[in-house]
Parts: structure tokens; C-alpha cells; sequence
């Protein structure tokens, strides 16, 4: 049984948040745009995976010596 990934979690969230920024701070045309939405797909499919096979397993995190897991 695998267990939920809370590591994972926070670099995919890493991910988007920098994926944000630049859009903020880099996006000037359509095509650049599309290009950085294609990628916050990419990042939200791997955490609905993520959260759908931990479901399917019964698995969540756990706490062990101060580190979720």
C-alpha cells in the first residue's frame, strides 16, 4: 500500500505557484499563456491522481516524529 505523497503535494504546489508568477510578471501573448495553462494542467492531473489512487488505497497522511507523511 502507498502513502499519501505530502512531499509531492507541496512541490507540485511550488510548481503552480511559480507557474502563477509568471504569469503575472512574463505573459505578453495568447500562445505564451496557452502554454503555461498547459502546464497548470499538467500539475492539477498529477495531483488529482495523486488524491485518487491515495483514495482508492485508503491511504493519508501520517505523522511520524514531527514529519507528515
Amino acid at each position: 500500500m502507498t502513502q499519501f505523497d505530502v512531499g509531492l503535494v507541496h512541490r507540485l504546489a511550488d510548481q503552480m505557484e511559480g507557474l502563477a508568477s509568471n504569469i503575472k510578471k512574463h505573459v505578453n501573448s495568447p500562445n505564451q499563456l496557452n502554454e503555461d495553462i498547459k502546464q497548470m494542467k499538467s500539475i492539477l492531473n498529477s495531483f488529482q491522481t495523486l488524491t485518487n489512487s491515495s483514495e482508492n488505497n485508503g491511504t493519508y497522511p501520517i505523522a511520524k516524529d514531527n514529519d507528515v507523511r
